[in-house]
């Protein structure tokens, strides 16, 4: 796994990541508010030896003879309790103070109580330190007393060697009892002597002067507790990632469906809230965003796809009933008409039709809504749902059916079929078989990973040619953002464009190079100077002069109101002669600016656009000419 992929997963599952610090921390602070803190309070104290060389041997430190158990022996407890005034067990008491050796050397003892208050734990220490050096006292005489009285036994069993002796002077066991008692009487005398010598066998070195709170601080026990949340949390993302069953990327797309993905379409949902709104397809007006790249992208993939096919009939489909499969298809049937290819957008889902009402008629337009109808965009028509009392599979799998798609391709260049999803019926594999190429549809993060696999088996396996995946459901980012806005100097680095007063998101149109003349050099006294070449060429740009006379070449189509024929022979730049009042409910509407058309050489404003492309039976229709207008190029 990549550094990258690690970050994407955790970026995933951040909401698992925060609820899991939360949690963590928030529990962590529970248990310090619930915990009481322990202090802990240490004196030392060092036993005081003499130098002494029993034997005549090596020279030692002799101390008093004493071991860690005596520092909570009941004397001292039951001073060190009278010293506090403390009334109550004095096991408890006991519990509280412990020793230990804090070095090497068994002539150090640190002596440490621990309690609940700072202050207490400094006084019990110091008044089991002050007792037991007070009990060393008593344990060097009690031993003392203890060597004379070993001395004593040692001199009445000596008179009764002696004795002995006296009547047998050579009795060699009577010599050695003798000689052992001889050598033991001296060494308990030694000892004796140099305990005595010790006046006083202990002092405090170091009293308790302050206590430090045992374990970890507060803000240590939730730093380590956030740590710990984020490492849960993270391990939660990856759990996710390994549980999900969702598509999520297009590679995992592609690797489902082994088959490419053409695009990866931005903002959908984004764009059909908006669309809902103002009623106006996003690719039909001149406002570039991340949603009308990618379906441009998608447009262009499938031509690349389909290049070698003289007419392209395109089914869209998609994979579970959600992805937003007729808005997809109608957009990229605008795209193709936008393009300057002759489109008809079929809607091929009989069950629940949709793409009459993405592609409502023009304004005013009658006509039979069950045939072949123009719409407000350009080269673009659409063929509505026949009325067929035949189940749709049925109807779609005769050969009227596969016959009228036919008569369809040979009246357009593009034919784009919006189809039911895949596994929702056979309708989509049906209408497959006549396409020359299928797109199917997939939402990233809603569509199931086996039924991506499925759909796209199910196409296979009866010979539906499958051109790739368009993934919808796909957030933007900044490469995508960039890319949208890439050719607008007025545009913001951020892409964010302003809003009218309808709710549609418009570019800012650049001010026209007349209308901004460059300023002059501080030299020149203030005085503006233009750079006629420069200007002229911007006004030629952005000056855009309908005065159309096309001789474009049609068939028998319905007309829309401005003289227009719907489907083939209308100019990129034509608009309906009618627009649906301001807050109404309207169609796609096409800005009047879209066009990009050429200017006639000699600089005098006027444009003439290209002739759309003639009809396969040769058919001819003339076409109106209009009033132009000066319109600012907007990118």
């Amino acid at each position: 796994m990549t550094v990258r992929e690690f970050v994407r997963t955790v970026w995933a599952g951040k909401y698992y990541v925060l609820a899991a610090v939360l949690v963590v921390v928030g529990g962590a602070f529970v248990y310090l508010n619930q915990q009481e803190t322990v202090y802990k309070a240490t004196a030392t104290v060092r036993l005081v030896g003499v130098q002494s060389a029993q034997g005549g041997e090596q020279v030692v430190e002799v101390t008093v003879d004493t071991d860690l158990s005596d520092v909570t022996s009941d004397p001292v407890v039951q001073a060190a309790a009278t010293t506090l005034g403390y009334t109550g067990d004095p096991a408890t008491l006991a519990a509280q103070v412990s020793a230990d050796y804090p070095g090497e050397s068994q002539s150090l003892i640190a002596i440490s109580a621990k309690t609940l208050d700072p202050q207490e734990s400094q006084d019990v220490a110091n008044a089991f330190a002050d007792a037991y050096v007070a009990q060393l006292t008593v344990l060097r005489d009690a031993q003392i007393a203890a060597l004379d009285a070993r001395r004593q036994a040692l001199a009445a069993q000596l008179a009764g060697v002696t004795a002995r002796l006296s009547v047998v002077t050579d009795d060699p066991l009577a010599l050695a009892e003798k000689e052992t008692i001889v050598t033991d009487y001296t060494s308990l005398t030694v000892q004796a002597n140099t305990l005595r010598a010790i006046t006083v066998p202990g002092e405090v070195e170091t009293p308790a002067t302050s206590a430090e709170a045992l374990g970890l601080g507060r803000s240590t026990v939730l730093a380590l507790a956030a740590l710990a949340g984020l490492v849960a949390g993270i391990g939660l993302a990856f759990a996710r990632r390994g549980l999900d069953v969702r598509v999520r990327g297009a590679a995992d797309a592609a690797r489902l469906a082994q088959t490419p993905v053409l695009a990866e379409l931005y903002g959908v949902k984004s764009s059909d809230r908006d669309y809902s709104h103002s009623h106006t397809l996003p690719v039909s007006r001149k406002v570039a965003t991340p949603f009308t790249e990618s379906i441009r992208e998608l447009r262009t993939a499938v031509q690349v796809s389909l290049a070698e096919a003289d007419r392209v009939v395109v089914v869209v489909t998609a994979a579970d009933p959600h992805a937003p499969r007729t808005f997809i298809a109608a957009n990229l049937a605008a795209s193709f008409a936008l393009s300057g290819r002759r489109t008809i957008a079929v809607s091929g889902d009989l069950r629940r039709p949709q793409l009459d009402r993405v592609l409502p008629p023009p304004e005013g337009w009658s006509g039979d809504p069950h045939t072949l109808r123009p719409t407000t965009i350009p080269n673009l028509g659409v063929f509505p749902v026949p009325e067929e009392e035949m189940d749709p599979a049925d109807f779609l799998a005769t050969t009227r059916a596969g016959t009228l798609i036919a008569d369809l391709s040979d009246d357009a260049e593009v034919v784009v079929i919006d189809a039911p999803p895949v596994l929702a019926a056979a309708d989509a594999t049906i209408l497959g078989r006549y396409a020359t190429g299928v797109v199917l549809i997939a939402s990233a993060g809603k569509t199931d990973r086996a039924v991506l696999a499925e759909a796209s088996e199910r196409l296979r396996i009866n010979n539906v040619p499958l051109v790739g995946i368009a993934l919808a459901g796909v957030k933007s980012d900044r490469r995508m953002l960039y890319a949208s806005t890439y050719g607008d100097p007025d545009r913001q680095d951020d892409g964010q464009g302003t809003r009218s007063a309808g709710g549609d998101a418009v570019a800012q149109a650049p001010a026209l190079a007349a209308e901004r003349p460059d300023a002059g050099t501080p030299g020149d006294g203030g005085v503006e100077q233009v750079d006629e070449p420069r200007r002229a060429a911007r006004e030629r740009a952005a000056a855009v002069v309908t005065d159309v006379s096309s001789d474009a070449r049609t068939g028998s189509r319905s007309a829309t109101p401005d003289g227009a024929v719907a489907g083939q022979g209308a100019e990129p730049g034509a608009t309906p002669a009618s627009r649906r009042d301001a807050g109404a409910r309207q169609g796609p509407l096409l800005s009047p600016e879209w066009g990009k058309i050429t200017t006639v050489p000699g600089g005098q404003g006027e444009a003439r656009p290209r002739t759309a492309p003639a009809r396969k039976n040769d058919e001819s229709e003339q076409g109106g000419s209009s009033a132009g207008r000066r319109l600012p190029f907007r990118w």
